[in-house]
């Protein structure tokens, strides 16, 4: 395959990394409007390149895309349908890492499915790590049961460092806290408070009871559409939630401008400017040796519980993913966030050869063989995954 990578940032990093390695991949393009800043992420070499490029626009994107067997957004979800557009008109497949949803609940790429189908191409959005592997867990969990009630989805975000180092871009950060979180409940969709309906859900250890709240989360937007369920529901928790929720319930991240003194200013465009950015990997591997970063740690949890043979089952998917500590020892500079989630991109953009259908899909829309074929290839490179059934 030839491919073109929409973004160069720590996530991209990554999977530059897996792709250089890949010997049925010839040819991987990352772009970016900065190169200067793009080569702090992405190491070159004949195989993997850099092009500048405004992915605002359409034009652009098509005279790099044409020729490319794929083209993956990993950049911002705004960009979701620019990049859409680029492929159908280029002739390429198509995956990002997660949706745009501007009233927090319509996932603008599935109207692209039946142009996509008609063209002969696959669309595999939301593939990821959260959303991405937690589709893929929700879909096997409900394969295994006779009908699902509710599908439970679960997030630890633990960072031990002496401040706050953001793993994920601010604009995502804030777009997670200040859109109405999402919820299934009874057949419906409904909104539910940001940070809202606060519980204590059990992790593994030595982690244990941890406080959890409700996030936005894209999941909770496709599940419900290609899973036979009543609920969905998603929270999380964990200091990298803590810091950007204590902004959030302060009003910092309000876009309604507040007066200081003589001026007029917005608080969410303040923070904009002065939220620290994600460490590049130099930079990042810097703020371990120094011991301001001791380590951090993922835990995604997928709960589904139905009926098995009339009774009632609980069947638990929990992922554990490398922390900061065994990431370093892989690949230098990652971050525990973009670590994953780089080897999972990698991992589903492997498997779109295999995808025998064409159209638009969520990883939990995906046949049984190729999710598991996903799930075989995260678990080479250390992500652990435990299911209990009860």
């Amino acid at each position: 395959m030839k491919i073109l990578v929409i973004g160069s940032g720590a996530v991209a990093s990554v999977l530059s990394h897996y792709l250089s390695k890949d010997k049925n991949i010839s040819e991987a393009v990352f772009t970016s409007r900065d190169l200067n800043t793009a080569r702090k992420f992405i190491k070159t070499n004949k195989k993997i390149h850099l092009a500048r490029l405004d992915a605002s626009k359409i034009q652009d994107i098509i005279n790099l895309a044409k020729g490319k067997d794929l083209i993956i957004n990993a950049s911002l979800p705004a960009l979701n349908e620019n990049v859409m557009k680029a492929a159908l008109e280029v002739n390429a497949n198509y995956q990002d890492l997660g949706s745009f949803l501007k009233d927090s609940k319509t996932v603008n790429q599935l109207k692209y499915h039946q142009k996509f189908k008609k063209a002969g191409l696959i669309g595999l959005i939301h593939a990821g790590i959260a959303p991405g592997i937690t589709n893929v867990l929700a879909g096997n969990i409900a394969e295994k049961l006779d009908s699902i009630n509710e599908i439970k989805i679960r997030f630890l975000e633990e960072q031990d460092s002496t401040k706050f180092v953001p793993s994920w871009s601010i604009k995502t950060t804030v777009d997670e806290l200040v859109f109405s979180s999402l919820e299934y409940s009874n057949n419906h969709f409904k909104y539910v408070k940001p940070l809202g309906d606060v519980e204590e859900y059990e992790f593994p250890k030595p982690y244990g009871k941890k406080k959890v709240s409700n996030i936005l989360g894209d999941e909770v937007s496709t599940i419900p559409l290609y899973i036979k369920t009543k609920n969905v529901n998603l929270k999380s928790g964990g200091s990298d939630i803590d810091v950007p929720g204590v902004l959030y319930n302060m009003g910092l991240l309000s876009k309604k401008p507040i007066i200081i003194g003589n001026k007029k200013i917005i608080p969410q465009e303040l923070i904009f400017k002065i939220f620290p950015r994600v460490p590049s990997p130099k930079e990042m591997s810097l703020l371990i040796k120094k011991g301001i970063i001791k380590n951090s740690i993922f835990i995604s949890v997928v709960e589904g519980i139905g009926k098995k043979s009339w009774r009632k089952v609980r069947i638990k998917s929990t992922v554990i993913y490398p922390d900061l500590i065994q990431i370093n020892k892989i690949f230098k500079g990652a971050t525990y966030i973009s670590y994953p989630t780089g080897m999972a991109v990698y991992a589903f953009a492997k498997n779109i050869p295999k995808i025998k259908e064409y159209g638009i899909f969520p990883p939990e829309a995906l046949s049984y063989e190729i999710r598991n074929a996903i799930i075989s290839e995260i678990r080479k490179r250390g992500i652990v995954i435990k299911t209990t059934t009860s």
